[in-house]
């Protein structure tokens, strides 16, 4: 009797908190989906960093670790449903080196980022070859970049399947895959905020991996 009547006193205090702040969870609930809609739109670590005022740039220790701990790393991927330019698909990875997947859109301070990439795929050139995957409609802007970057490989994502595989909406995002498929590096989620001294400083890290192994 007494068990019965303390699961009905919990009820009741239960339903009296609910009665009380219905508004709170009402706006939880709301916060949950614009945060998740925000986040499947690749908007959500931007606005999160302008409305809570963290700079991101201190929290690249624990964004790299984050990244190092990520269930994908060591486990095959797939890149079943990349093109070239003309709608070809490509098989990939290849087969004799490690191929360096770069996601970047038009936010991604493009020329600045290639610039940076190239001469990392130039210094890596016996080990790995890079593929720049460029995720939206590509401008004016960007045409330019590619006739200026012709050294570079510009494949697309016309399904988005690669791209949500690897989960990559905070771009740039690099990855490294090795020959058999196994995903072995993708670079912390930084976005854009990133400037391209910082990418050099990370760029140094994979090289040391790629010269040394882990």
């Amino acid at each position: 009797m007494g068990k019965q009547k303390a699961v009905e006193r919990k009820i009741w205090q239960v339903r009296v908190w609910f009665q009380s702040n219905w508004q709170v969870l009402l706006f939880w609930l709301a916060c949950s989906f614009a945060g998740w809609f925000l986040g499947a739109k690749g908007y959500g670590m931007a606005l999160y960093f302008r409305l809570t005022g963290i700079n991101p740039e201190e929290w690249t220790p624990l964004l790299r670790l984050t990244a190092e701990r990520d269930p994908k790393i060591g486990s095959p991927v797939s890149l079943d449903g990349l093109t070239d330019w003309q709608g070809s698909l490509v098989k990939l990875p290849f087969p004799d080196k490690m191929t360096g997947l770069l996601f970047i859109c038009g936010r991604c301070g493009l020329e600045e980022t290639l610039t940076t990439f190239l001469a990392f795929q130039k210094r890596h050139a016996d080990k790995m070859r890079l593929i720049i995957v460029y995720i939206g409609q590509p401008n004016a802007e960007f045409y330019l970049l590619w006739n200026s970057f012709k050294e570079l490989t510009f494949m697309r994502d016309p399904q988005l399947k690669v791209f949500e595989h690897l989960n990559a909406l905070y771009m740039p995002r690099f990855y490294l895959i090795s020959p058999d498929g196994t995903l072995c590096y993708l670079s912390p989620l930084t976005s854009y905020f990133w400037q391209p001294e910082r990418w050099q400083e990370e760029l140094e890290r994979i090289s040391h991996w790629l010269l040394n192994g882990r």
